[in-house]
């Protein structure tokens, strides 16, 4: 309802000043932490809200739970629908999945008549250390590779989904809010299988 309440604003804005307005779901990298941080300012930490220190981006699922990539594209698919479409992307978090291409194939397969923009999101971190790939670990203000600790922005190479880009973390630090953000995501894949619209996929 409130997604439909701005589609007809901005209608209306439209109309009344021959411009085109539109609603941009996906905001930019620094408001998940600083209208956060002004909540927090003004209503104190709230469980569960201004306790995490960030607030997801726009109509995206919690990234604290992990719903199987099917059911996440059905739960955010229907905002853009309902008017939220001057800009916006989806995007599933997964485990490495180099000896299981299928998994992929059938997410996208799922998503192709579905949804307008739709990312993924892959661990491919590489520690040139000790020659490390796959997912670093997240520290208090970056990442660390879990099998030698090393941190060093010279010798690794990190990279995270921003908001509709990737980024490297290690060489330009996140603000503090995105940076919890992103420590916090699971993936919506692990080892089991998943049945859904005709869909068998085992990882």
């Amino acid at each position: 309802d409130i997604i439909r309440d701005m589609k007809r604003r901005v209608e209306e804005w439209s109309d009344q000043y021959d411009y085109h307005f539109s609603i941009y779901s996906t905001p930019s990298e620094s408001l998940t932490d600083r209208f956060c941080r002004l909540d927090t300012e003004k209503f104190g930490s709230i469980p569960d809200i201004t306790d995490k220190e960030y607030y997801t981006n726009s109509f995206h699922y919690d990234v604290r739970k992990n719903p199987t990539p099917f059911e996440k594209l059905d739960f955010e698919k229907v905002y853009p629908e309902a008017g939220a479409s001057g800009g916006f992307i989806h995007y599933c978090e997964y485990p490495v999945l180099q000896q299981n291409p299928k998994a992929l194939e059938a997410v996208w397969d799922y998503a192709y008549d579905r949804v307008g923009y739709l990312g993924t999101n892959t661990p491919i971190d590489r520690c040139y250390k000790c020659d490390f790939e796959g997912d670093f670990e997240p520290t208090e203000r970056g990442f660390a590779c879990p099998n030698c600790g090393n941190s060093d922005p010279k010798t690794v190479d990190v990279v995270k989904r921003t908001c509709g880009y990737l980024g490297n973390p290690q060489a330009r630090p996140m603000v503090n809010g995105r940076h919890k953000e992103i420590a916090a995501r699971v993936k919506h894949m692990n080892g089991s299988t998943i049945k859904t619209a005709g869909h068998e996929v085992t990882n």
